[in-house]
Parts: structure tokens; sequence; C-alpha cells
């Protein structure tokens, strides 16, 4: 397995140094930059592209301005406009030749906007020229593969951008879904989308395979643009250790929490539950968080005015956190979202009781509350600090119980049974990829719409589905999108109900949930059909047939219905 990475600016020499070291790089894993590898790609191309002329070359070396000598293992220049603007950068090889010049100026000279990026021989001449990053990107990649086989697995959600264009015969992408897609859950699955994932969602269908930490993302996910077909559910794992120590001795109360300080992990929840526990009990209750980040000065602050900072400690970053797991007795998990959470694995692995909010989307599908650990009401300090403390009046004997139950459950998230699962799907991914094509068609005969109480949309559709082939290999299935104009913003439900009417011709019924319209207000949208039939598929918009009369349904003052025709 290679490891790519994009970055120009990152010693890869020291940083496989420090992983191996440490022990993450292991035989037959290497970790392989662009940037490292450009000169020895180049080296394979002879001759610059025919009917290239590289009107935009333009190297600093002929530039008469001031250059600026950029940090990072290789060397760089750079120009700049007068408000600080990059306009060029380029790049250079060890022995001083120039290797690429990335021009951000290619429109006007001196004008940010346009990009030309123009890779070059050991002579410094021209031989190839990119409109795009995305371009080299491409092109380093095919180097990579060549003719060979190759699965990408893409887990940054910038890079899947990019990879989300990467189309290969050869080549499989899955996408895996790190994080939760939404700003807030407060219109549950049609709530709005970060900003990240207002990039990338609506381009999901582009990936061969698209991977979910826990069904129930998946399945907010489907509820937003359908499933079609490209998804998989794959927890992370970790390495689980062959035989735990269910009787090691723990510090009685001491909880811990491992997570950035920031306002997304609310770790001001645990230390306002533990100031509870400690004001109504006489446990003797603590709390250490590992961490950093932009919210500690502001949590110090907080555990000065309450007076907790004799059992209340920031611990800062932990390279023990395993053993540290080991010795405590509970841990806590207060984010506002997690796509899985896999410190509660990690926590449960150890016999150390989790502690959670009730978050999507991962704490509900590692924990069995009462069972392996416990999960509260989301966002209720009162109730967390009610559960550490009855957890911690437990006898000894049932405190037990609930950890040798978490260790047992931490091993359905090991490596062994995870990369095993991955093999299945990245081969499924593969086979669903390079089956035969179908020349699909489809076609509208005809539509009506109906707008219920409420807001539900309910759209019916009569559609003829046809092949160039003599018969199709199966049943097609059928969606509905509803988009917004000059938007990414989309919906896609599939069909709620598919009767065949004759060869070819189906009756469809298509529903969307009120939460659908009320999150794309206020818009103009636009409908379209798809089919989709053994990986092939076909799509058309949507035609209004019929009287088009255009009706707006509304309540009065007094909530009496009333009706605009027009």
């Amino acid at each position: 397995m290679d490891i790519l990475t994009f970055d120009d600016f990152r010693d890869y020499a020291e940083i496989r140094s420090r992983l191996s070291k440490e022990g993450f790089l292991s035989d037959g894993t290497s970790v392989l930059n662009l940037w490292e590898d450009l000169p020895t790609m180049v080296e394979g191309l002879d001759v610059p592209d025919v009917g290239q002329d590289f009107v935009d070359f333009a190297p600093l070396a002929t530039w008469s301005g001031p250059v600026k000598e950029l940090d990072g293992p290789h060397t760089r220049r750079a120009r700049y406009a007068v408000d600080g603007t990059l306009l060029q950068v380029d790049h250079f090889r060890t022995d001083g030749s120039l290797l690429l010049s990335d021009r951000h100026d290619a429109q006007q000279h001196g004008v940010h906007g346009g990009r030309s990026l123009i890779l070059c021989n050991d002579e410094g001449l021209p031989l190839r020229h990119f409109g795009s990053s995305w371009g080299l990107y491409r092109a380093w990649l095919e180097f990579l593969i060549g003719d060979a086989a190759a699965w990408f697995v893409v887990d940054n959600k910038n890079t899947a951008r990019f990879m989300a264009t990467f189309r290969r015969d050869s080549a499989v992408v899955l996408y895996v879904v790190h994080e939760s897609h939404l700003m807030s859950h407060a219109d549950g699955y049609a709530s709005e989308l970060t900003p990240s994932a207002q990039e990338v969602f609506p381009h999901l269908d582009r990936f061969d395979g698209v991977v979910y930490l826990t069904e129930h993302q998946a399945a907010d996910v489907h509820r937003r643009y359908a499933d079609a077909g490209n998804s998989f559910v794959l927890p992370n794992s970790r390495s689980i250790d062959a035989e735990a120590d269910r009787s090691r001795r723990r510090t009685p109360g001491r909880g811990i929490q491992v997570a950035t300080l920031s306002r997304r992990k609310r770790v001001d929840h645990s230390i306002r539950a533990i100031h509870r526990v400690r004001s109504s009990s006489d446990l003797a209750v603590q709390l250490d968080a590992f961490g950093d980040g932009s919210q500690r000065d502001a949590l110090q602050g907080l555990i000065s005015q309450l007076g907790v900072g004799d059992f209340v400690r920031l611990r800062g970053h932990s390279k023990q956190i395993r053993s540290e797991f080991q010795t405590a007795s509970f841990s806590l998990l207060t984010s506002t979202s997690e796509a899985m959470g896999l410190v509660l694995v990690e926590s449960m692995a150890a016999g150390c009781i989790p502690i959670a909010y009730d978050v999507p989307y991962g704490p509900a599908a590692i924990i069995d509350t009462g069972v392996n650990g416990f999960i509260v009401e989301y966002g209720n300090v009162e109730k967390l600090a009610e559960c550490i403390e009855s957890f911690l009046a437990l006898p000894e004997d049932e405190q037990l119980t609930l950890r040798v139950a978490a260790m047992e459950r931490a091993r359905d998230f090991s490596d062994h049974s995870i990369v095993s699962r991955w093999a299945e799907v990245m081969r499924e991914a593969w086979e669903r990829k390079h089956r035969a094509p179908v020349a699909l068609t489809v076609s509208i005969t005809s539509t009506d719409y109906c707008v219920r109480s409420g807001g539900r949309l309910g759209i019916q559709v009569l559609a003829q589905v046809s092949s160039s082939d003599t018969a199709l290999p199966e049943t097609p299935s059928f969606f509905c999108a509803m988009r917004a104009r000059q938007q990414q913003n989309f919906f896609r439900v599939e069909a709620s109900e598919a009767v065949v009417t004759g060869e070819g011709a189906y009756r469809l019924q298509f529903d969307f949930d009120p939460a659908v319209t009320r999150s794309l207000r206020p818009s103009t949208v636009d409908f379209t059909l798809e089919a989709r039939c053994a990986g092939s598929h076909a799509t058309t918009r949507m035609p209004l047939h019929g009287d088009p009369v255009s009706l707006q349904v509304y309540a009065t003052r007094h909530g009496s219905m009333s009706m605009v025709l027009s």
C-alpha cells in the first residue's frame, strides 16, 4: 500500500523516519509525494506534447521584479502582487534546474486569474502544460499506476474533490466519509451540509464506492440522495490486544476525555458534569482531558471559575493514551457530532467504560447502553452528571461485568475483522465498475403532481425505458431529483412505487418529504428522472404535462385555506 501526498511544503524524508520509528510504517507500506516523484516522472517524457506552444511559459528567471524564497524541502521561488496575492511559484530540482513553473496569472500578467503549470526537463525547457493543479495530479497518478489495477482509498475531504474527477478503467476510487456531513441536525437528514460536504456530496455518484462508518449516517445520506448502489458501511478499526488484562487496578473515580479542545468537542460539558457530581455526592471523581486546541485558555478559565482545579486537569497531548485508558474507570465523549468516534473503541478495548452523548453518528453504533457503556441525552449536562454518578456507585463486580462486555464489543472493530471486510468491498467495487455497460434511454410520456397538506410533494410519472440491447439484464431502478437552480444543493428519492404497464413502460410514484421542500426554500427547483440498470444510467428533464396552472395554497391569518391560481 502506498500513501499518496500532494503537498509541497513538508519534509517527507523526516516524516518517513519518524513514522518508521513509531511503528506506523510496516513492510509493504510506503509514503509517496508528488513533488519528490516529479523529476523521475519527467525522465519518461522525451519530447514536448504535440501542438502545445507554451505561450504562458514565463519562468521567474525572466522576471526582473522581486522574488521570495519559500521554505520547504525543495527550492521554491514566488512572486506576489502588490496586495500580497500569490501570482507564481517556480519549483526546482536539487541540482537547481527548473522543474515546474506554476503561474496564477495566466490570463493577464500581474492580475490573479487563470492557472498554467508547465513541467520542464532538466534543461529547464517546457514539456507538458496543465491548466490546473488537478491536471498535474492526474498525470502523476497515471504515472504511478501505469497499466496495473489500482484501488484508491480517499479519506481526506479536500482531496475527495479532486479524486471525484479521476476516472480510469483500471482504477477504483473509494471515498471514506470520516465526519458528519451536516452542520447541525436541526432538520434531521435535510439539515444544512457542512462547507466541505457541499463541495463533495453532490458528486458522490462519481466515486466507485462511498464508505460510511455507520449505518445511521449511510441511511441519512440515502434519505437525501437515495442509494445509487455505490454505498458501503465499514467502521474504523484498531489493533486489539490478544488478551487484555481484565483485573488491572484502576483509579476508581478517574475519568478521561481524549479530544481536540475545540467548541465542537464541548469539553466544557464534561468539566461542568464533573463539578455537578462533586457537588452532589461524596464520590472522589476526577477528570483528565488529553488534547489541545483553541479552547484551552477558555477551558482553563472555566476550571478556575468552578474551583475544580484539584480534580480536573488539562493534560495536553499524550502518546500513551492506551495506558491511560487502562488505568481510568470511565471516559467521556461530548462532541456535537462524530462520524464514528474511534476513541470509544479505544476506551472499550481497555475496559474503560465510555459515557457518551447520543450524537450523530457514532456512539449508538458502538455502545449498547447499560451493557458495555452508556449513552446520554444529547447535550444534557445534568443527565451526563447523573450517569457518571450512577456508574461510579455500582458495585465493583457489576462494573467488572461492564468492562468485560466492553472489551468483547471492541473486538468487533479489530483490524483483522475490518480489513477482511475491506477486501470484500474492494472486490465488489471492482466488479461493479467492470460490469458490461447497457445502452439505456428513458423518456417521459406523462407527469402529474400533488402537494399534500404539510408540504409533502407527490409526483406521478409514466416513463418508457429502452435499450439497444435485446433485453435489459434486470429491472431498472428509478429516481427523481429535485435540484435548486444556481446551487449544488439537491435531493433525490427512489420511486416509492414502480408498476410495469407494458413493454418497457412504467408507472412511477415519487414522494418528497416536507423537510426537503423546507430545506430548498427559497429557490426555484428543477426535476430530473433517472433510470439505473446494471451499472448504467440515463436521465431526462421532467416535463409538466396537461394544463399548466400555477397554484399557491396558503393559510389566511385566521388559519383558513386559500388558493391563488395563475
